[in-house]
């Protein structure tokens, strides 16, 4: 029997998150937190929600993130001028390093994962995960 999409999804995805994980936390880094700090690397200076809507988080979970991501100086927060309760969210240096980090390892594994497939099935593969995304969300992967 041919093995069904959903399940071989599932299995990468694991597959793929048990190579990052422990190489997450040796760089300092939680779950969670990679995916806010790709965000903030392409769209520094945003908002708590925004955060939350492009990366289909729930706000209060977004918020823990947060919390535990500038005790330890990842982000910082600062007041906007023009609303006195909102607070702007962007990355520090630390942030910048730890997601270089990040990238880093992220390539390793990409390689490790993409192995025997030419330049042109890799591309081709991107297109089909990412039109998948686009069916399931209703928005562009980016």
């Amino acid at each position: 029997m041919a093995v069904e999409l959903h399940w071989a999804i599932t299995q990468t995805h694991h597959a793929q998150k048990n190579k990052l994980r422990p190489k997450m936390v040796k760089i300092g880094l939680s779950p969670g937190q990679p995916k806010i700090l790709t965000y903030l690397t392409r769209n520094n200076y945003c908002m708590q929600k925004e955060i939350a809507i492009a990366l289909d988080i729930e706000p209060a979970t977004v918020s823990q993130l947060l919390n535990n991501m500038a005790q330890v100086g990842l982000i910082q927060r600062s007041a906007l001028a023009e609303r006195k309760r909102a607070e702007s969210i962007s990355i520090t240096d630390k942030g910048r390093e730890a997601y270089k980090k990040w990238q880093q390892i992220c390539t390793e594994i990409e390689e490790v994962s993409m192995q025997g497939f030419t330049p042109e099935e890799q591309d081709q593969f991107l297109c089909y995960l990412s039109r998948m995304y686009q069916n399931l969300a209703g928005k562009v992967l980016e």
